[in-house]
C-alpha cells in the first residue's frame, strides 16, 4: 500500500456568499445601483493590477504552498543523498540534476509563515556536475537573483519557457554521458507525456515525479470527461483514460486505474515502476493531493528510492517491502 503522509492546510473563505433578504424587484434595482456604483469607482489601473507577489525574507518572489511541501523536499533530499553518495564512483560525478518545475527557489507555508527552500536550492547541496532548471521567465528571474554568487552557479542552465516547448534545449545541456535524475514536480498536469518521452529518449535519466493525481485528476475528473480536447489527454500522451473512467466504480477507483495505465506506459519505456513505494501525500483532512513516485531503468534506482522512503518524514521506519516489480 502507499505511504501516508497527512500535512495541515487552513482553508478559510472569508469572502462568504450572504444571502439577500431583498424582494426580487427591490434587489433588482439595487443590483443596478451597485453596478453603477462600481463602474463610478473602478479605474483602470485598479481593475488590472494584479496581485503583488508574495515576497520572502530576502526580498524576492517566493511560492505559498502547505504544510506537505516539508515532506516532499525531505524524500527528494533522502534520495538525492543516497544517489549520489551511491554512484559517484561508479560514474566519475558524471551525474546531472534537472528540475522542469524549478520554481522560484524558496516557498512561504500559509499556515506559518515559515521559509523554506526550493527543490534547485536543496539539490545544489548534492554532488551533481550540471544542473539544468526551467520555469517561467518570471519565476525564473527570481531564481537566478538568489543564486547569483552561488559556488555552483557556472553549473548551473536556466531554461525559460514552457518545459513541454524547450525539451530538446533541456536535451542539449544534459551531457550524453551522464546519469541525470529528473524532478518532475508541476502543480497539476502540466507535462505532457511526449515531453517525458523525448526527456529519456536515448538517455540514462531517472524520474523522481509528482503525479497529481488528487488535485489535478480525481477533482476535475468530470469536468475531463465532458471536454473534448482535455488536458488528461496530453499528459497521458493518448485517449485511453477514457476507458478507464467509463469501466465505472468511484472516482478513487478511476484515479487507480488511470494511474496504472501512466506506470504501464513508463515500463513500456524501459522502467521499472514500483507500486509499493509511492509516497501519498494527504493534507491534515486526510484528502489526497498527489502521489511521489520513482521510475528507473536500472535495479539500483529502486535499490535507493526503497533505502530513502525507509523512515518517514515523521520519523517512523517503513517495513516488509514487498519485491520489487511494477504495480
Amino acid at each position: 500500500m502507499p505511504v501516508g503522509l497527512r500535512y495541515s492546510e487552513a482553508r478559510t473563505d472569508p469572502w462568504r456568499r450572504r444571502v439577500s433578504t431583498l424582494h426580487p424587484l427591490q434587489k433588482s434595482k439595487q443590483e443596478k445601483l451597485n453596478a453603477r456604483q462600481c463602474r463610478r469607482e473602478a479605474s483602470p489601473l485598479t481593475m488590472t493590477q494584479p496581485d503583488p507577489p508574495t515576497l520572502a525574507s530576502d526580498g524576492l518572489p517566493a511560492r505559498l504552498t502547505g504544510q506537505w511541501v516539508q515532506g516532499k523536499n525531505y524524500y527528494l533530499c533522502r534520495y538525492l543523498d543516497i544517489m549520489t553518495h551511491g554512484v559517484v564512483k561508479k560514474w566519475e560525478a558524471k551525474l546531472a540534476y534537472v528540475d522542469v518545475f524549478a520554481g522560484p527557489g524558496r516557498s512561504i507555508i500559509r499556515d506559518t509563515g515559515e521559509e523554506v527552500e526550493g527543490s534547485p536550492v536543496l539539490s545544489l547541496k548534492y554532488e551533481f556536475a550540471k544542473y539544468v532548471f526551467v520555469d517561467k521567465p518570471e519565476v525564473l528571474s527570481s531564481l537566478k537573483k538568489r543564486l547569483n554568487g552561488h559556488p555552483k552557479f557556472s553549473q548551473i542552465a536556466f531554461l525559460e519557457g514552457d518545459c513541454n516547448d524547450v525539451i530538446d534545449d533541456v536535451r542539449s545541456e544534459l551531457p550524453a554521458n551522464h546519469l541525470t535524475l529528473a524532478f518532475i514536480d508541476p502543480t497539476g498536469l502540466q507535462i505532457k507525456f511526449r515531453a517525458v518521452q523525448r526527456l529519456v529518449q536515448n538517455r540514462k535519466v531517472d524520474l523522481l515525479m509528482t503525479l497529481q493525481f488528487g488535485m489535478g485528476i480525481k477533482r476535475n475528473l468530470q469536468q475531463y470527461i465532458r471536454a473534448e480536447r482535455a488536458a488528461l489527454t496530453a499528459y497521458l500522451g493518448n485517449a485511453g483514460w477514457r476507458e478507464d473512467a467509463s469501466a465505472g466504480g468511484t472516482a478513487s477507483q478511476v484515479v487507480r486505474r488511470i494511474t496504472n495505465r501512466y506506470m504501464q506506459q513508463l515500463r513500456e519505456m524501459g522502467y521499472q515502476t514500483f507500486r509499493d513505494r509511492e509516497i501519498e501525500i494527504r493534507n491534515d483532512q486526510n484528502v489526497f493531493l498527489y502521489f511521489m513516485a520513482f521510475a528507473s531503468r536500472h535495479p539500483l534506482g529502486g535499490k535507493f528510492w526503497r533505502e530513502a522512503i525507509k523512515i518517514e518524514w515523521t520519523g517512523q521506519r517503513q517495513m516488509n517491502y514487498a519485491p520489487m516489480e511494477g504495480i
